[in-house]
């Protein structure tokens, strides 16, 4: 089996399958939230860089987070970190580090990003654009499969 079917067809299958059967209205991000972390850490780690890499490379940072993922970006970040991508870590700090430069006192990245109050904010898109060209630009430097596969092939699949 190749990484790429590994995390396709094994990690991203059982994610998907368990949120499909658990999830009714998708909307409800608080259960979504919940429920992706009630998968196993190398499930959990899959779900999150996966759909990262589909939301930025279809739609930017802008997709990422309006389309409501970023609410898993602080356990995306783990997953980089522990399957050694450091170069896309960075820059999902970076967006993270954006938002959270212009959220409340009191107000978490949850809380902020389900609010949408992100969009309002021109800086905060000119940098998520800035950065979604410096995420394409990682094709030839960082390999997510090669990393993500690597690292699910050390792991039990459960």
């Amino acid at each position: 089996m190749t990484k790429e079917e590994l995390i396709d067809y094994v990690y991203f299958d059982i994610a998907g399958e368990y949120l499909n059967q658990r999830m009714e209205d998708w909307s409800q991000t608080q259960k979504w939230y919940n429920t992706v972390f009630e998968l196993s850490v190398p499930v959990r780690y899959t779900y999150c860089i996966g759909i990262l890499n589909t939301q930025v490379m279809n739609g930017g940072f802008e997709q990422y987070y309006d389309n409501y993922y970023g609410i898993f970006a602080e356990e995306t970040l783990k997953g980089l970190k522990e399957i050694g991508a450091s170069l896309t870590h960075q820059l999902v700090l970076t967006s993270t580090e954006i938002l959270k430069k212009h959220m409340s006192p009191g107000v978490d990245l949850f809380t902020f990003i389900t609010s949408n109050e992100h969009w309002d904010n021109k800086e905060i898109v000119d940098a998520f654009n800035r950065l979604s060209n410096e995420y394409f630009d990682l094709e030839d430097k960082e390999d997510l499969t090669e990393l993500l596969g690597t690292y699910l092939q050390n792991c039990e699949i459960s």
